[in-house]
């Protein structure tokens, strides 16, 4: 706009700002205007008999087109719905079957659990006692090993002494035998 100001160029109804401006038409109406009175008849063109009879059968047929569309559609949603309902149902009962196995499996677990620990506890128990009289049976042992130990230390030396005690007294019943001979 600059450039036009420069050179003193007129910008026409096309050239110039856009804003506020309607149409070029409005602006720069080249037609001559008429003088028609408020009270002058509009022109009427008649048409022969039966010109617009065919403009009504292209919108029925698509009224028609529509309504069979929409019973076709209504027919394959009604036949969609009761498959669905259908396979909703069977999805059900394999469900609910599904459902009651695992809370068979459930109780089953439970109870095989419930039984280990009552079996768990009657080891446990078990264990118990023969821990105790393991514990006896040890404190036996470490009560009676010194004199075990004393015993076989002692076994040759008193075995001997035996045996010479044993020669002793046979020499002793030899000799009151003979003594009593005589």
């Amino acid at each position: 706009t600059a450039f036009y100001a420069k050179n003193k160029i007129e910008m026409g109804p096309i050239q110039g700002s856009v804003k506020g401006a309607a149409f070029a038409q409005v602006f720069g109406s080249q037609e001559p205007e008429f003088a028609v009175s408020d009270d002058q008849a509009p022109d009427a063109v008649f048409n022969e008999k039966g010109a617009r009879k065919g403009e009504s059968k292209g919108i029925v047929s698509i009224l028609t087109m529509i309504i069979e569309d929409l019973n076709d559609e209504i027919k394959n949603g009604m036949k969609n719905e009761e498959a669905s309902q259908v396979d909703y149902e069977e999805q059900m009962d394999t469900a609910e079957k599904l459902r009651e196995e695992l809370i068979a499996k459930k109780v089953s677990l439970e109870e095989a659990i419930a039984k280990r620990n009552e079996e768990k506890s009657a080891e446990i128990e078990d264990m118990n006692a023969n821990q105790k009289d393991l514990d006896d049976e040890i404190a036996y042992k470490n009560s009676i090993t010194p004199d075990c130990d004393w015993i076989i230390g002692a076994f040759e030396k008193r075995a001997a002494a035996r045996t010479s005690e044993m020669e002793g007294l046979s020499g002793a019943k030899d000799f009151l035998a003979g003594a009593a001979k005589a």
